[in-house]
């Protein structure tokens, strides 16, 4: 099930704007630099927030005593993913898009302190580019940051990263069967030229906008991160 920050933070109503609207009191993470929580009365989810890069390869690390844990939530408010656990608890993603994400840190023992730290990549090109369709139109991580699946109502593409970091391999498997190939992507600072070379000598080539940042058009709402 999908969760809303908004339910977590204020159980008793709904927010109806985005969770970029709702930071105030929050506290930012910022890489390299230990967030530290104070003790609380009573059982309650804190609330920090990041900048991050489509692409990036983030890390969330809390250090506490008891049972706990992280969400991270999209800009709109919807879970991405989470992790739990007792003392010390990781939490690894890919982020899909440049925008500002809210984490929750939820404890049964509130009243330890805890630290929480964030370590981040720096995304290639072609990372920013295969992220950017995780959890939109069909498209998954089988292997987040480097395998991501797009499902259509004829078959699946799978498109893997080489471990470069820049190389990109196709496989389609559609009504023409299984169709591997390799990828090169370039941008041009306003669209992105892919060519799909196949193993049978045939090429495809399409273009499209492209842009880091987060669409909050309807069509484009986080709806999934790894492939069930």
């Amino acid at each position: 099930m999908i969760r809303s920050l908004a339910l977590l933070i204020a159980p008793s109503a709904v927010l109806a704007s985005p969770v970029s609207g709702q930071l105030m009191g929050a506290t930012e993470l910022k890489v390299g630099i230990a967030a530290k929580g104070a003790p609380a009365t009573k059982p309650a989810a804190d609330i920090y927030y990041v900048v991050g890069e489509s692409g990036a390869k983030e890390t969330y690390t809390f250090k506490g005593f008891g049972p706990a844990s992280l969400t991270l939530f999209s800009p709109d408010g919807k879970e991405i993913l989470t992790s739990a656990g007792a003392g010390t608890i990781k939490l690894q993603v890919v982020l899909p898009f440049t925008d500002v994400f809210t984490i929750a840190v939820a404890r049964k023992e509130p009243g330890r302190t805890y630290t929480l730290n964030r370590t981040s990549t720096v995304p290639t090109f072609e990372e920013a580019f295969l992220a950017k369709g995780a959890g939109y139109f069909g498209a998954c991580w089988l292997i987040p940051g480097v395998k991501l699946r797009r499902v259509f109502s004829k078959g699946f593409e799978d498109l893997t990263l080489a471990a470069d970091r820049h190389s990109l391999s196709f496989v389609s498997n559609g009504p023409l069967g299984i169709r591997p190939g390799d990828v090169s992507v370039t941008y041009d600072g306003t669209r992105v030229h892919q060519i799909t070379k196949f193993a049978d000598g045939t090429e495809r080539e399409i273009s499209f906008q492209f842009t880091p940042e987060f669409n909050l058009s309807p069509s484009t709402k986080f709806n999934g991160y790894l492939c069930q």
